[in-house]
């Protein structure tokens, strides 16, 4: 280690607190009347003139830097898939008994030379040394995420991926890993050889569907060394049986496919669960059987998409509403349009009124029937004939120009909950372009996202909801929201953030307003690696929105065990993260006081088995070994774990690394310094004491 002194004022201003410190002891001892000795007064001078002198010093803001040599030693990263494909073959009790104990060796073997660190992998990338086999899904291309965001610029000797090579989560991990720099071995885990085996591949059905209406479902089975034998595919729903098929399997590689229609005869969440009579000798019957879940829904939301011209914004909003099974979506220009208003749940109106097509008379109808709109303003908005429409805004432009405006979450915002996901996404979308103008906003209205106009938040609105009573409006205050839903795609693959942003808007605007003073919010199915959620409002007896009350809610299982909860209070609302719950049937009441009056809430929701991993157990060595040859390793097995520790010391490329680290600290920071003077100081005061020197 070595060190510098650096100033922050010019150098030669040492010449000066030299002098100040130097004139300072020989004002103060030359001649003292005291006459406490020639070799005295020398003394005290010179403890004087280093005091002054530092003390000078250190106004000039010295830094001292120092030089520091740093060994870095190469780290080896071991990764465990702790999934559980791994459980559900022949060999499993090898992988919870010897196969942790060959490995607790290959780390202690590999420590002795090497900084050894473990990580686990499934449904996270995580640091991890315990490995219990028993996470509901395999992303393998998390692997490479974690390592490029925690170990990018690090001396990481190389990577041990331990895995059967499933994946069935992310990407492909091979196209995944290159982004890797890193030197990266394999241990093939599980067992390739087929066994006899009968499979519920998957059920594919609607999540939503509507009393009365006859719903598809889609059930995809796989035999493997099953030929000529025989399987009853049944389908039942609380207990009695609603289909069934004997499914006849003639080769050893069987895949089949039943389409079937089921009809919705019952409202509420329907639980049916579908199974496979398991054959002879069958090596799991865990993968035999799934439950799905449907929700039936009295009648579909009618929902009016008008617009004053062909535009891009429209046709996004329409298919995402059509992706919601809740809404049926019927879209027009203005001057096609010759419907009855009455019969739709909410109309959304794309720049209406506009200076072309004002149709005072259909917008006044819409009102006076207390039909929810949602208005988009823009270029071809008429805004002196839309701020007649009581849409709960008013804006007064300033010029004919348009801002850019980014979208800002507003985090006080309660009309309705949006998942995290939705609230970080909004820092990646493009701007809307809302008229440059005054916006003045009703008592009622709620901003949901503010204008960022360059890096200034304002208090402008992008997106504001209001609620007159009977009628609740919501605008839009730019066009090019379909800018957003290319934006989604392109950095998530899928709509889900869009969807789910208008999703909520049409919600809460169509909604039929609920005036209970005590609202609980939760979707009604879950799954079992899910944690269960619940949003709450609590409204005073003049439907003011509170949150002073305590929130309790207790969930009951199908055997009537309760798990009571209670509520964690937001800005003006409540929430709950009540964590997993094993697969089943459950019902929840919540309860509240205000005042001398007790409120409750019930309702019911059902979790979900993900059984992902038990549709494929034979392992994929493929993928092992091609993650292996493609980034600078071998692939090994277990039981070669000498061999494989012999390989990575004879890399030449493992080595520690030596670098140099530079640190700056202000020396006037330094206790070392101050106990100095603080000594110097007192060693001048006992010997003026001494002398007589006063």
């Amino acid at each position: 280690m070595s060190f510098d002194i650096t100033f922050g004022y010019p150098a030669w201003l040492v010449i000066i607190c030299l002098l100040l410190g130097g004139g300072y002891a020989a004002i103060l001892y030359y001649r003292n009347k005291s006459n406490p000795g020639k070799k005295t007064s020398i003394a005290l001078g010179i403890l004087r003139f280093v005091v002054v002198f530092f003390l000078a010093i250190l106004l000039l803001s010295p830094m001292i830097e120092r030089l520091t040599n740093v060994k870095e030693d190469p780290m080896m990263l071991f990764v465990q898939d702790n999934t559980g494909s791994l459980g559900f073959v022949p060999d499993s009790a090898y992988y919870h008994n010897a196969y942790l104990d060959e490995v607790k060796f290959f780390k202690e073997e590999l420590g002795k030379d090497y900084d050894v660190r473990s990580y686990t992998f499934g449904e996270s990338f995580s640091r991890n040394d315990k490995f219990t086999f028993d996470e509901k899904y395999t992303d393998m291309s998390a692997i490479f995420v974690g390592l490029q965001t925690t170990y990018s610029n690090r001396n990481v000797g190389a990577v041990i991926v331990a895995s059967d090579g499933i994946y069935n989560r992310g990407i492909n991990p091979v196209y995944a890993s290159g982004t890797n720099k890193f030197p990266l071995y394999t241990i093939a885990l599980g067992d390739t050889i087929p066994h006899k085996d009968v499979i519920l591949n998957d059920v594919l059905h609607n999540r939503v569907t509507y009393l009365g209406n006859k719903f598809p479902m889609q059930v995809n089975i796989e035999a493997r060394e099953c030929s000529e034998e025989s399987s009853t595919l049944t389908i039942t729903r609380d207990g009695e049986r609603v289909f069934s098929k004997t499914i006849d399997i003639h080769t050893d590689h069987h895949f089949q496919t039943v389409d079937l229609t089921m009809e919705a005869d019952e409202v509420g969440m329907q639980r049916y669960h579908v199974s496979l009579s398991p054959v002879e000798g069958e090596i799991s019957i865990e993968n035999n059987s799934k439950d799905i879940f449907i929700e039936v829904l009295e009648s579909r939301q009618k929902i009016l998409l008008l617009s004053n011209t062909p535009h891009p914004d429209v046709g996004a909003i329409k298919q995402s509403l059509e992706n919601n099974e809740n809404y049926e979506v019927k879209s027009f220009e203005i001057d096609k349009f010759d419907e009855n208003v009455e019969q739709f749940n909410l109309a959304i109106l794309h720049q209406l009124p506009s200076l072309k097509h004002p149709r005072a008379e259909l917008l006044s109808r819409l009102e006076e029937h207390n039909i929810p709109r949602l208005f988009i303003t823009g270029r071809q908005t008429n805004i002196s004939a839309f701020n007649d429409q009581n849409a709960g805004i008013t804006i007064r432009p300033r010029s004919g120009q348009f801002n850019e405006a980014l979208p800002q979450f507003n985090h006080n915002f309660a009309l309705f909950s949006i998942s995290q996901d939705a609230k970080d996404f909004f820092g990646l979308l493009p701007p809307l372009y809302p008229h440059f103008a005054n916006y003045e906003k009703d008592g009622s209205a709620r901003t949901f996202l503010y204008q960022k106009i360059g890096n200034v938040i304002t208090e402008e609105p992008l997106i504001i909801l209001s609620d007159h009573g009977e009628t609740k409006t919501g605008v839009i205050t730019g066009e090019g929201i379909w800018r957003w839903r290319l934006h989604n795609f392109m950095h998530k693959q899928n709509h889900h953030v869009f969807d789910e942003l208008i999703s909520k808007i049409a919600q809460y605007l169509s909604v039929i307003e609920d005036k209970s003073q005590l609202r609980i919010y939760s979707e009604n199915i879950f799954y079992e690696n899910e944690p269960v959620r619940f949003t709450a409002e609590v409204y005073n007896h003049s439907y003011e929105l509170i949150n002073e009350p305590e929130l309790h809610l207790t969930i009951y299982n199908e055997e009537g065990v309760d798990y009571p909860f209670v509520f964690s209070r937001t800005s003006n609302a409540y929430t709950l993260d009540a964590g997993t719950f094993s697969p089943g049937d459950y019902t929840y009441e919540a309860k509240v006081t205000i005042g001398d009056d007790r409120f409750s809430h019930k309702g019911a929701f059902s979790v979900a088995e993900l059984n992902i991993e038990k549709l494929q157990t034979i392992a994929n060595h493929q993928i092992m070994y091609r993650l292996a040859a493609e980034n600078d390793g071998k692939l090994f097995y277990p039981g070669q774990w000498s061999e494989l520790i012999n390989e990575l010391k004879q890399r030449e490329d493992i080595k520690p690394i030596l670098y140099s680290q530079k640190q700056f600290e202000d020396a006037i920071s330094l206790r070392g310094i101050f106990f100095l003077i603080l000594l110097l100081v007192t060693i001048e005061w006992f010997i003026r004491r001494r002398s007589g020197i006063f």
